[in-house]
C-alpha cells in the first residue's frame, strides 16, 4: 500500500483477493495484534455501508498483520475499508484504507 493509503492496483468488479494493513508501524514495539476486523463502505462525503457489494472472509491475524479475502465490488466505485485491529493490552487500532473498484490495465 502506498503513503496515501489507496490499495494498488484497482480491484478489477467481481474478482476475490486478499487484502492486508500492516499494523507495524502503528502498534507500540512489544505488542500483539490479538484480533482484528473490517467493514467496508462506499468512499463518498457521507460513507454508505457497502456490505452488499461485497463478500468478506474470515479476518485473520498474522503477527502485527491482519487480512482477509475480498471478492465483488461495483465498477467505478470507490470503497472505504475499514480495518479495525484489537492489541494484547486491549487498546483498539482503527485505520481505513481506499480501494477503487475498476478494470485494471
Amino acid at each position: 500500500m502506498s503513503l496515501t493509503r489507496r490499495y494498488t492496483p484497482e480491484h478489477p468488479p467481481g474478482e476475490r483477493s486478499v487484502y492486508a494493513y500492516d499494523f507495524s508501524f502503528i502498534v507500540p514495539p512489544g505488542i500483539g495484534i490479538a484480533s482484528g476486523s473490517l467493514t467496508v463502505f462506499t468512499n463518498t462525503a457521507i460513507p454508505a455501508d457497502a456490505s452488499k457489494d461485497w463478500s468478506v472472509g474470515p479476518v485473520s491475524v498474522l503477527g502485527r498483520v491482519i487480512y482477509a479475502t475480498l471478492s465483488g465490488g461495483l465498477e467505478g466505485t470507490d470503497y472505504q475499508i475499514r480495518w479495525v485491529a484489537t492489541d494484547t493490552e486491549g487498546n483498539i487500532w482503527p485505520r481505513t484504507a481506499l480501494q477503487l473498484c475498476a478494470h485494471t490495465s
